[in-house]
């Protein structure tokens, strides 16, 4: 086909690329995938698209087959005979956009014009300079002749190009979108002035995409727009909110009103309204320079726009019809505008109406809702956890308004509000249960629970009222007929759990939430498996619940083999943690359970409920290192263990990676049967290659965490390690070597502290060596690969302002020289190393502050002195500097041990010494809020003053990440800790030994460099003799 590409020939391979059989289908995307290059493709591609008469699929595989092309082969500098044919080019802009102007189809014109984005990126505006000119002539010439097809296609091509734009950060990179500005606002502005009081599906979609085209103008940056260049539109704006929708017009099904492009329309409307509140509409926090155009907004535009949007939101309780998008979005622009003072002040009089005529029914459960509880209980349980459902849903807007109301206007909301949702919860508690009003008593306490925070607070006078509420509306509502007022109770068990309930009824309460695991309601058992976990936050609950612990962990064995939960396996965690030593009994259980639910939960094939599944397949993972840490002194368990959780490991550690997001918890996984174990089983040990074979397929950033499982495999079964091979004959150190090599030889694809932790599988491989001479024959074999590659690396950080990785470097070259001097003085003596490599460590002696590179230091430098001054001088390292290095750095660690010891005298009395946090948590606003009582409860809430709040708001990521900065945190991932084979090792003996050694073996020259050393220096030498004194005599005398 490349050879002999046609009209016909390509329409035939597009038909074939949809066939039923698989033969056919594979040839024909052969085919297809040949085309790229060829010149005179992407003009029939483009042909076969705007052949009207053809079948609408494969028009459709054109448009792709077009789109994929110019994404991958516009430019293509690695293969210039897969580009696209440079002589094509003037052919393909022009076809392209006609062929968006005329297309009717939507997915295919959204396939177009996202091809139009692709080319911008390296043609617009410098290669393509009549693109945006001939978008403008499109909706110019459509709109003269009533072409609405041709307006919609070029503002749809027009909205693509801004995105290409909008998120750019400078002002050169957003010159384009200025220049769209300029040249098509004036244009836009009068056609949209034009359609105002029309209607229509296609007048709608028109304006829908206008709207569109100036969000993605305005959302970021103004683009040098005045607020006289932009009142205009702001009138728009206001009358596009306050149209009138003909319910007679509207679809009849609230799902289809939903999607009806005149709903989508005022969505726009509102969305970008409250986008230029919230940046502009207090200028005291608005972006530097545009202090007048925000006094403009918030005095004349904001409050002009409000009498709209309250009217908006009105309808319901005039049964109207209002989306829920733009419901929600209604209620956040009037979260923005309580907190100005022109905008609070006309609102105020109608609180009451906003409060419990819009938000309180908002927050009753919709039809939809109850069906979905009844009928769908997975359905309706992922809506309840639905991320998203923030951005979306009207209910979380509501509460939130109400939330800043009781937080900022307190004086004037609170006491009326609570006072409206007791009487609901009296009435409702009082009324005949057949004509009790369900939905309210649902929304009232929904509310509360809400308002926990602030209910809680002593100074707000409600702290005491509590209980009576939790013992006399929520404690009933357990044994309610109504699932979903069931389920409120263990919620409300969440948000009050710890209000001074009497003992009874604290007992009451738990008995409840345990007896709300087995409802019949699906929903009500997760909810209750949620709620439990904070029954157990209760000091002393689990003793008396520990009677009946089995039963509880087959509840939530149940309820997990029935959904994919976080909050349930997240409860199961904390159980498993309250219960501590009493798990024991069901660690088996418990891990046979996790680990059959993971698999379950990684099965899930529904693209609806795959997230919440990956998050509940992860927190099995959690709850598994919960167990196994719990029980980490029984070992005998962990063997019980491998059958279960080594094939839940090799699934994770799978070359494809499909369970990536597991990987960290995978190998946590690994590191406690390998940590918690002393000898290790051949299942075990199969965990071994899996974890480098992840390493090099998928998982190259996960390097820092499998470096502690690989440690463990080593330290702990050394010979084992040595022994092993692959099934393709290769040692399992050279999958050590090729991780680190790897690692090492990365560049700028590595972070520092990865580079740190693979020069610290070394250090794993011979401080054990060091200890176990039969096993240097063979170790004895890397030391040359060794010093390549850590060499390597220590040339590449010769010049570095900071020494952290050097010092690493130095560590590794420490322990090769206590490892086997003599054979480590050759590798350094071939490559004429020796002085360059002493000099720059001696240099950065002052920049080595850790523990274990100290040690291995002192334990390297003695080792280098031991081969006597003749042999050090002929290399270039002066005896005398080296000794003065090991002295101080000697003391440094003596220092070290003495700081440790007062550390740890300081942790024993601390212990227990934390201040206790108030029961009824922060009663001020010491965690950044503001005391809004003390000042004009009427006036201005000044909640904006921090440069991190400033930075969201213009959109400036350095200001959005505040104080952070600065600090060389990978630094705080080397542990001091880490436990090594050396640690037996007293290198303040051996220093004094060595010393003593030197003295004997070369009097004068260790008198020269006596005489050479300063008072200072040679005090520190009787301190160190002294300590080594010390240490020998309790080695001798460990009780004494």
């Amino acid at each position: 086909m490349a050879t002999s590409l046609t009209f016909d020939s390509l329409c035939h391979a597009l038909s074939a690329s949809f066939s039923p059989d698989k033969a056919t289908r594979q040839s024909a995307e052969t085919a297809l995938a040949s085309i790229k290059g060829i010149p005179g493709a992407c003009p029939l591609l483009l042909q076969v698209v705007s052949t009207k008469t053809l079948d609408p699929g494969m028009r459709t595989a054109a448009a792709i087959n077009f789109k994929n092309t110019v994404r991958s082969f516009w430019i293509n500098k690695d293969t210039p005979q897969h580009q696209v044919h440079h002589a094509d080019k003037p052919t393909i802009k022009p076809m392209l956009v006609e062929s968006i102007m005329v297309e009717t189809q939507k997915n295919i014109r959204s396939v177009l014009a996202e091809a139009i984005y692709h080319m911008s990126m390296s043609e617009y505006p410098t290669n393509w300079p009549d693109l945006l000119p001939s978008l403008l002539n499109n909706i110019r010439a459509g709109g003269s002749n009533g072409d609405a097809t041709r307006v919609y296609g070029a503002l749809y091509a027009l909205r693509k190009l801004c995105k290409r734009f909008e998120y750019k950060p400078t002002s050169e990179g957003r010159a384009p979108l200025v220049q769209i500005v300029n040249d098509g606002f004036p244009l836009l502005r009068e056609m949209l002035n034009t359609l105002l009081h029309q209607d229509g599906e296609d007048v709608g979609m028109i304006v829908k995409q206008t709207l569109k085209v100036f969000w993605s103008c305005t959302q970021f940056n103004l683009n040098n727009l005045t607020f006289e260049e932009l009142n205009p539109w702001f009138s728009m704006l206001h009358l596009l909110m306050a149209k009138k929708l003909a319910p007679e017009s509207m679809p009849q099904n609230d799902d289809e009103k939903e999607k009806w492009v005149w709903w989508k329309v005022k969505k726009w409307t509102i969305q970008i309204m409250t986008r230029l509140y919230s940046r502009y509409g207090d200028p005291k926090s608005t972006e530097k320079g545009l202090e007048a155009f925000a006094t403009q907004f918030s005095s004349t535009v904001a409050p002009t726009f409000l009498g709209a949007v309250c009217e908006t939101l009105a309808l319901r309780s005039q049964n109207q019809f209002c989306s829920d998008r733009v419901m929600m979005l209604c209620l956040s622009f009037l979260d923005t505008a309580i907190e100005q003072k022109q905008t609070y002040k006309l609102l105020k009089p109608h609180l009451d109406f906003l409060l419990y005529n819009v938000c309180y029914n908002v927050l009753k459960l919709k039809q939809s809702d109850i069906e979905a509880f009844e009928n769908d209980p997975h359905e309706y349980i992922a809506r309840q956890n639905d991320l998203m459902s923030e951005f979306v849903d009207p209910s979380m807007a509501a509460m939130q308004l109400i939330e800043d109301l009781m937080k900022y206007r307190t004086s004037t909301v609170a006491a009326p509000l609570i006072t409206f949702l007791v009487t609901i919860l009296n009435n409702y508690t009082s009324a005949p249960p057949q004509s009790r009003d369900h939905l309210g008593f649902d929304a009232a306490l929904h509310i509360l629970g809400s308002l926990q925070a602030f209910l809680k607070k002593k100074k707000n006078n409600y702290v005491d009222s509590l209980p009576g509420l939790m013992i006399q509306h929520v404690l009933p509502c357990f044994n309610s007929p109504v699932g979903f007022i069931r389920r409120r109770a263990c919620w409300m068990t969440t948000q009050f759990f710890n209000v001074a309930l009497d003992e009874a009824s604290f007992r009451i309460l738990a008995e409840a939430v345990l007896q709300r695991l087995s409802d019949p309601s699906l929903a009500v058992q997760v909810e209750a498996g949620n709620a439990f976990r904070f029954i157990l936050e209760v000091p002393g609950t689990e003793v008396s619940l520990l009677p009946v612990l089995p039963k509880i962990l087959n509840e939530y064995f149940r309820i997990m083999q029935e959904i994919s939960n976080e909050y349930v396996v997240s409860a199961l965690d904390v159980i498993v943690e309250k219960f501590g030593e009493h798990i024991s009994p069901h660690a088996i259980s418990l891990v046979e359970n996790l680990s059959r639910s993971f698999l379950q939960y990684c099965d899930v094939d529904d693209d609806e409920e795959d997230m919440e599944a990956a998050v509940a397949a992860t927190q099995c993972l959690e709850c598994i290192a919960t167990v196994l840490r719990v029980v980490q002194d029984n070992e005998a368990l962990f063997a019980t263990f491998e059958p279960m959780l080594c094939p839940i490991i090799l699934k994770i550690m799978d070359k494809e990676g499909e369970l990536i997001d597991c990987l960290e918890h995978g190998v946590d996984l690994i590191t406690f049967l390998t940590y918690f174990q002393s000898k290790f089983s051949p299942m075990l040990w199969d965990l071994f290659p899996p974890i480098f074979a992840a390493f090099h397929e998928f998982a190259f950033d996960y390097v820092g965490m499998m470096v502690t499982p690989i440690d463990n495999f080593i330290t702990k079964d050394f010979e084992g390690f040595c022994n092993r091979r692959t099934p393709d004959n290769v040692p399992y150190i050279d999958l050590v070597y090729g991780m680190s090599k790897k690692v090492l030889e990365a560049g700028d694809m590595a972070e520092e502290a990865e580079c740190r932790k693979a020069l610290h599988l070394f250090l794993s491989i011979f401080h054990i060596a060091s200890q176990k001479p039969e096993s240097k024959p063979f170790v004895d074999r890397y030391v040359h690969s060794t010093n390549d590659i850590t060499i390597a690396k220590l040339k590449e950080e010769q010049d570095k302002d900071f020494a952290t990785l050097r010092v690493q470097c130095y560590t590794v070259i420490g322990s090769l020289f206590f490892y086997n001097a003599e054979l480590e003085m050759q590798e350094l003596e071939q490559r004429n190393m020796v002085k360059p490599i002493m000099d720059k460590w001696i240099e950065d002696a002052a920049e080595i502050d850790k523990y274990g590179s100290k040690k291995a230091t002192v334990l390297g430098w003695l080792a280098l002195l031991s081969m006597g001054s003749e042999r050090l001088e002929r290399n270039g390292v002066n005896p005398a500097v080296l000794v003065r290095g090991i002295i101080e750095i000697g003391q440094s660690l003596s220092e070290d041990y003495d700081q440790r010891n007062n550390d740890e005298d300081n942790d024993f009395e601390d212990e227990g010494a934390m201040p206790p946090m108030p029961p009824d948590g922060f009663d001020d606003e010491e965690l950044g809020g503001a005391n809004f009582e003390d000042g004009d409860e009427d006036g201005d809430i000044n909640i904006n003053g921090d440069a991190g709040y400033r930075g969201l708001i213009s959109g400036d990521p350095m200001m959005m990440m505040g104080g952070f900065g600065g600090e060389d945190w990978d630094a705080l991932d080397d542990d001091d800790d880490f436990e090594s084979p050396l640690d037996d090792v007293n290198e303040i003996i051996l220093l004094e030994e060595v010393l003593n050694r030197f003295a004997a073996a070369e009097p004068q020259k260790f008198e020269a460099i006596k005489t050479s050393l300063p008072p200072d220096t040679l005090n520190q030498v009787a301190s160190l003799f002294a300590m080594a004194a010390e240490a020998r005599a309790k080695l001798a005398n460990p009780t004494g």
